[in-house]
């Protein structure tokens, strides 16, 4: 089981390699003004960060590729996904 070798090593990863690393605790904080504070009330939206280390940074919302858009796409992703953990399960529509 890889599962905690990857629990160990990814957030090293995220933090020195992608700079990408926010603690729990930053990370609940953000996802809490995200469904309370009036500023962010655009449905649909991606918001980031940025830099995510930097104290104070001020979000943002994230343009998204058009890949990201793609419902074809989406639907192909979902039922791999599906497969590769044994759920059953009917087509998107």
């Amino acid at each position: 089981n890889h599962v905690g070798f990857f629990q160990k090593l990814f957030p090293v990863f995220q933090k020195y390699v992608t700079k990408g690393y926010v603690s729990e605790e930053l990370s609940g904080q953000r996802v809490a003004a995200v469904v309370a504070d009036p500023d962010f009330n655009q449905s649909g939206a991606y918001y980031s960060w940025g830099n995510r280390q930097k104290e104070g940074r001020e979000a943002f919302i994230q343009e998204v590729s058009n890949e990201a858009e793609d419902d074809a796409k989406a639907e192909k992703l979902w039922e791999l996904s599906a497969k590769l953990v044994g759920l059953k399960t009917p087509a998107l529509v």
